[in-house]
């Protein structure tokens, strides 16, 4: 049964746009070899993943990103066994909307920024599973 765990982290100040799409590349060949699939949406300097697979590889992807210096400050959001994966095909998707955006996709009035949304997001986890479908909405939009 799929296992699904969405997390959000900082980036490291330094982290530069080379090095995401290095960190990006380096994750989509990983995630391929251990079945991994989710979506990774990084906005003003925050990440919000969403990591789908076997419970175990899932965790120990999770612990190696609690031990990576380019995330700081990771708080776990929702953790699930799924009948069957949002992301099946993306080894890892990536989004980079604007902060306005996100909080549309989990349906916030009001807030504007990505802190904003996070919080809300920590408070109300129950917008989580209607946040994966706008997600996967945005993604499958030309």
């Amino acid at each position: 049964m799929p296992f699904r765990l969405i997390y959000s982290s900082e980036a490291a100040p330094d982290l530069a746009t080379p090095d995401l799409e290095g960190m990006l590349a380096e994750s989509r060949i990983r995630n391929r070899a251990r079945g991994i699939t989710g979506v990774l949406v990084f906005v003003d300097g925050a990440f919000l993943q969403i990591l789908e697979g076997e419970k175990d590889d899932v965790l120990d992807l999770m612990e190696r990103i609690e031990r990576d210096p380019r995330h700081r400050g990771i708080k776990v959001f929702h953790e699930e066994e799924t009948d069957e994966r949002a992301f099946p095909s993306w080894n890892m998707a990536y989004l980079s909307p604007s902060a306005k955006e996100v909080s549309r996709w989990a349906e916030l009035e009001g807030a504007t920024t990505m802190g904003s949304v996070l919080s809300s997001l920590e408070s109300e986890p129950g917008r989580l599973p209607g946040m994966v479908v706008n997600i996967l909405k945005a993604i499958a939009s030309p």
